[in-house]
């Protein structure tokens, strides 16, 4: 077993494995150092074990014992269970990666999203999930005072500066004085053009807008019918007003 004072090089491979492991690694960059010391120890618990087993069922096996011997000669340090604590580390970091190959990554990002994300990440993500593209429909209003509506087709991953990209449908502002959502461009058109000429492969690339989440004000989902009603009462008040 390593040396108390070796332990240090497990410690660094449980480190390594939450932010190499996709399921931990954005929870883990969202909680306090205290807390990402102490799951790192545990972690490097359960690493050690592992590394250990590898080398005690598999490296110490008839067949490899000359390739282990190979490995331990690499090290010119001599030093009483520095191979164990170099072997432990070095397994952190392939250990995750074969994980993230196991585990698709979709279901994990629902995992961490629905469980660790805030409310704008589980709208978008909720969007992303629908099936009928009228349930998709989101509408984002940013500090500039834009707003788009239309379909929320990527998101990044819940870490460090997030963004996400949407295929418009419309887009406006919103007035100033009375906040009112004011349409000024159709994207329709141009999104039945590429429909219609088999080119839909193109529409992210043309027309996707990158969002920065930190620019979000306010997100909501959209819904076409409730949109129209309102800008119908709003005509209908403002004749009415008119016409006294």
């Amino acid at each position: 077993m390593p040396k108390f004072d070796l332990l240090l090089l497990p410690l660094l491979g449980g480190y390594v494995f939450l932010i190499t492991f996709n399921l931990t690694k954005f929870y883990h960059q969202r909680i306090e150092r205290q807390r990402l010391i102490f799951n790192s120890s545990i972690l490097a618990f359960f690493i050690s074990i592992i590394g250990l087993s590898i080398d005690a069922l598999i490296l110490q096996s008839a067949y490899l014992i000359n390739f282990r011997e190979y490995l331990g000669n690499l090290i010119l340090i001599e030093y009483e269970g520095l191979n164990q604590s170099i072997l432990i580390f070095c397994v952190s970091y392939p250990l995750a990666k074969l994980l993230n190959l196991i585990i698709s990554d979709r279901w994990m990002l629902n995992f961490v999203v629905y469980k660790w994300g805030d409310d704008y990440e589980k709208l978008f993500w909720s969007s992303i999930q629908n099936k009928k593209d009228e349930d998709k429909l989101i509408m984002i209003s940013t500090r500039t005072n834009k707003v788009y509506v239309g379909i929320v087709n990527w998101i990044s991953e819940p870490i460090g500066n997030s963004y996400i990209s949407i295929i418009p449908h419309i887009s406006g502002y919103r007035d100033k004085d009375t906040q009112e959502f004011i349409v000024t461009t159709d994207y329709l058109s141009v999104l039945k053009h590429f429909i219609d000429n088999n080119e839909e492969s193109l529409i992210d690339e043309k027309m996707g807008v990158f969002i920065p989440k930190e620019s979000i004000i306010l997100a909501s989902r959209f819904d076409y019918r409730v949109f129209d009603r309102f800008t119908d009462d709003l005509e209908d008040e403002l004749l009415v007003e008119q016409q006294l």
